[in-house]
């Protein structure tokens, strides 16, 4: 069943649709329930849905759950769903805010309970937010989200390929990664040019725990800084960064077992928090010393 055209829509309110946002709109309602069923709603749930758009989502969303938070930084579209769409709907709170910006803690906190987030996400807001929801994950059940397929291949991505970096390393720390489907240009208006994907993260324990994570990010970032280079060259190099003597992070990739000669690229995830952890003895050892 199509969903009501967005073109109809927009027309009718003199809109079009703004590249500057990333406005796809998506076409096809049996789609748009895809997503929602891989929420796993609950009766009690809160979802936090970062651009709701049209309301395709939103009106699913608000079907099964407690409470839909909808972040909107198209004034006129948010004017929209909160005059015509949902106007005095008691599960639906329509929020003119950048979710860059919106205090998600804050919201857990009011609403005494972790949430639940969903979106397609502009491809220029993704891999910022991405790293927002790692800080906020204390606070997630899940997400599910809907980014461009070459992100989502970054995201999924193994060590050893070109694919995997900084983004696929801290994900797959902080998250459990699952495929839901991917969605062709056409199921969009306008198409965008490129396909997208829908993934699915869930907060998880990681199989090893880095004792401090800004310290873990760190490793990661200097490590993948000039890809191309060897670990002698990138993270080696950068004792003092840590504050360590030169020689001492060479040191700990020998004895780490990792060698130094290899690129950041060929590291899992397990490894970046083994190494970041030896980083964290030694200066904790030289403070004492």
């Amino acid at each position: 069943m199509p969903l009501p055209s967005p073109q109809t829509i927009l027309r009718r309110l003199g809109l079009r649709p703004k590249k500057s946002l990333g406005q796809n709109f998506l076409l096809h309602a049996h789609q748009a329930r895809r997503i929602v069923d891989a929420l796993d709603l609950q009766p009690h749930d809160v979802v936090l849905e970062i651009g709701p758009g049209l309301g395709a989502l939103t009106v699913l969303l608000a079907e099964r759950a407690a409470l839909v938070i909808a972040l909107e930084v198209d004034l006129s579209l948010a004017d929209y769903l909160e005059q015509e769409v949902f106007a005095g709907s008691p599960r639906v709170r329509l929020i003119r805010e950048d979710v860059l910006r919106f205090d998600i803690a804050a919201l857990s906190r009011e609403v005494g309970r972790p949430v639940k987030i969903a979106g397609n996400l502009p491809y220029h807001i993704t891999s910022p937010l991405l790293f927002k929801l790692m800080e906020d994950k204390g606070v997630l059940t899940l997400a599910v989200l809907m980014v461009q397929e070459e992100v989502g291949d970054r995201l999924l991505a193994r060590p050893g390929g070109k694919d995997y970096g900084i983004l696929s390393v801290m994900a797959q720390y902080h998250f459990r990664l699952t495929r839901q489907f991917s969605l062709g240009p056409g199921n969009f208006y306008p198409p965008p040019q490129v396909s997208s994907v829908v993934l699915k993260l869930e907060p998880a324990a990681p199989e090893l725990r880095a004792e401090d994570e800004q310290i873990f990010a760190k490793v990661v970032k200097t490590a993948f800084a000039q890809r191309r280079k060897t670990l002698k060259n990138t993270l080696a190099a950068q004792g003092p960064a840590f504050g360590l003597p030169p020689g001492d992070l060479l040191n700990i990739l020998k004895e780490a077992g990792i060698d130094p000669g290899r690129r950041a690229e060929s590291l899992s995830v397990a490894q970046f928090v083994k190494l970041s952890n030896s980083i964290c003895e030694k200066m904790k050892t030289d403070r004492a010393g």
